[in-house]
């Protein structure tokens, strides 16, 4: 079984009438940063999707690759705080309804960089779980290699039946202040194009 990616989303801009200069020239920024990006931008891959029974619960297990982490690197070393989001939902294929969900969990942590050591952090929720690293790329290698997601017992599955693994990975920007979200609603913080993957199979 293998997942495949859906979709990537994608960044739009729109030109709406604005009658604040200071949002004006914001969206100027942004519209230049926009047609400055690289053509080769990163993009985030799943690796080695596994979903097994550990000890009676349904354990998705998969590794997250950024591939060209150049734009990731050069907006943390200028300040930007990003987090990873990884959000699993399970569902029961229907032919005729919609897809009843039957598990939903999500992974996160936070990536930033720390101008006093000079190291790039990734910070997972809980106590003394903060690890860092001189270089991004080993610290990404090292994190994300292996992600697990418990999504709950396994007695939940029917034989003969057939599932959904969907999987979103994203990686926005954290602590954008909520006046510039309203000004430029449209526009996407994301620094990395979100991706979907799903993974069908019959138990």
């Amino acid at each position: 079984m293998t997942a495949k990616p859906l979709h990537a989303d994608q960044q739009h801009s729109y030109s709406t009438p604005e009658i604040n200069i200071r949002a004006v020239l914001l969206c100027m920024l942004c519209l230049l940063s926009f047609f400055a990006a690289p053509a080769d931008a990163g993009t985030l891959q799943l690796k080695n999707m596994v979903l097994d029974n550990q000890a009676g619960s349904i354990m998705a297990r998969f590794g997250i690759f950024l591939k060209n982490d150049t734009l990731v690197e050069d907006a943390l070393l200028n300040g930007v705080r990003l987090k990873l989001e990884c959000e699993a939902e399970l569902l029961k294929h229907k032919s005729l309804w919609p897809d009843s969900q039957i598990a939903r969990k999500t992974y996160s942590n936070k990536l930033y960089f720390d101008s006093l050591s000079k190291q790039f952090v990734l910070e997972k929720p809980g106590a003394d779980q903060i690890f860092k690293n001189e270089s991004l790329t080993i610290l990404l290698r090292e994190k994300w290699r292996t992600i697990v997601l418990d999504l709950g017992p396994w007695s939940t599955l029917e034989r003969d039946e057939r599932y959904k693994l969907r999987l979103k990975v994203r990686l926005d920007q954290t602590d954008i202040p909520a006046w510039l979200k309203n000004t430029l609603f449209f526009w996407s913080w994301d620094v990395i194009p979100s991706v979907t993957y799903q993974l069908d199979f019959t138990y």
